[in-house]
């Protein structure tokens, strides 16, 4: 099945509204080319200006910039595109977007402000290229990383300021159900930053998320909220991608840059032990649950550990509504992931995978996640600290036993469910943490 150019799942504006436009023009204000840049912000800008082939790509990016703005009757899906001058340019948007909280404007969610900004260079051929380097990504990562310590401050909470607004509008609070949630404090601001908010817990979680059948490792739960992007079984261990369609390679979503990490990956040899299984793939809208609870009873297999890898890349382009969902599978080898798999002793392993997305790539796995461990189902695994809106779980394939994806009322998951395309953002298979979405049967 084709895969459409772009997929919302509610972190961008409606591109038929004005609130990008108005977030563009508000930046273009704000950043200032001649201002002293943050260190981190600096340190990007030199590398793009003293490689000379990473000058040259920043330099093209730019030029074919200018060339999607003058083509007439260029369709963007309504977005409406930025323009990037050049890497001081680049590197100004950057600095200003340092201390920005996300936030509504126009009463739309402007939840990636770094993707609403790399959207003007990401379509072009040198600048998929450029935000796909390895090189580039860690310099991005120290400012994203710059970026993540703003929203865990006092001064990110402004959003959270007044009754009636921003996150706190009647509009927001549906979104994420206001009432279900522990607050910082009783009265405003109900959260002391932004990422304490992003981070919320249940007020009352066995209530709000009970874990389906906890002792029984035969029923299979979700181990984040979200809606289902698709599953896959017989999964093999190297694929091809192509444009019509996106096939799971184990040996790349499997991999890392670290050799260190590679090393523990090949040690328990992982590859051959998820070859011919399943996989199920999630994806999370801004409004949702960020934390994680482990699906199992069992124990930790190794540490977890944190792969780098891309925030900007995408695989479906054009792409111009910001975000990556049209490339979820692809994003599985090539973004920032984490890592962490579990040993049953009954049903084989289970691998997690929750998956950066964007500038929302911070994966922080619980410290009772150590090598070991053991663990029961609906136990604290890991949250996303303003980071990751996907996650994939990999399940063996077992001789003697078959997974049936189908939730606590006996409905199966479609393979290719309807995916998301509105302020909804949830698309047609809501899942939620703890709760069924499989059952293991004997052949």
């Amino acid at each position: 099945m084709p895969y459409p150019s772009a997929l919302r799942s509610g972190w961008m504006p409606d591109p038929a509204s004005n609130a990008w436009s108005m977030f563009q023009q508000e930046l273009s204000e704000q950043a200032d080319p001649g201002a002293q840049f943050d260190p981190v912000v600096q340190d990007l800008l030199d590398f793009l200006q003293g490689d000379p082939i990473i000058a040259w790509l920043m330099a093209q990016a730019c030029r074919q910039n200018a060339t999607m703005l003058a083509t007439p009757d260029l369709d963007t899906g309504g977005v409406p595109l930025p323009r990037i001058d050049d890497a001081i340019w680049f590197a100004a948007y950057c600095n200003a977007l340092l201390t920005q909280t996300p936030r509504f404007i126009d009463d739309q969610l402007v939840g990636l402000p770094f993707s609403g900004m790399t959207v003007g260079i990401d379509p072009t051929l040198a600048g998929s290229q450029l935000l796909g380097l390895p090189q580039f990504n860690e310099k991005m990562r120290a400012v994203l990383d710059q970026w993540h310590r703003f929203l865990g401050t006092a001064a990110s909470n402004w959003v959270f300021a007044v009754d009636g607004q921003q996150w706190l509008s009647d509009q927001a609070k549906a979104m994420y159900h206001f009432d279900d949630w522990q607050k910082d404090n009783e009265t405003l601001p109900y959260w002391n930053s932004w990422n304490s908010f992003f981070t919320r817990e249940f007020k009352d979680p066995a209530t709000q998320r009970p874990t389906a059948d906890p002792e029984s490792n035969q029923t299979v739960i979700c181990p984040n909220d979200g809606s289902l992007f698709r599953w896959e079984y017989q999964v093999a261990s190297d694929n091809t991608y192509w444009f019509k369609d996106m096939n799971y390679s184990l040996r790349d979503i499997l991999s890392s840059s670290d050799p260190t990490q590679q090393e523990t990956i090949d040690k328990y040899g992982l590859v051959d032990m998820f070859s011919g299984g399943y996989i199920f793939q999630t994806y999370l809208n801004p409004y949702n649950f960020h934390r994680w609870w482990v699906p199992v009873n069992g124990k930790v297999l190794f540490d977890p550990i944190s792969i780098p890898g891309a925030y900007f890349a995408k695989l479906v382009l054009p792409d111009f509504t910001g975000a990556t969902t049209a490339s979820l599978p692809y994003l599985c080898e090539a973004n920032a992931r984490g890592l962490i798999v579990f040993e049953t002793p009954d049903y084989g392993h289970v691998c997690c995978i929750p998956l950066g997305m964007s500038e929302v790539s911070t994966i922080d796995f619980d410290p009772a996640m150590t090598m070991g461990a053991e663990v029961r189902k609906g136990q604290p695994m890991g949250m996303f600290n303003y980071g990751g809106s996907s996650f994939a779980i990999l399940y063996e394939n077992l001789p003697d036993k078959q997974l049936v994806f189908m939730d606590g009322n006996g409905q199966h998951f479609p393979q290719r469910p309807v995916l998301p395309s509105g302020s909804a953002s949830t698309g047609g298979n809501v899942t939620k943490i703890g709760a069924q979405i499989g059952v293991w049967y004997s052949r």
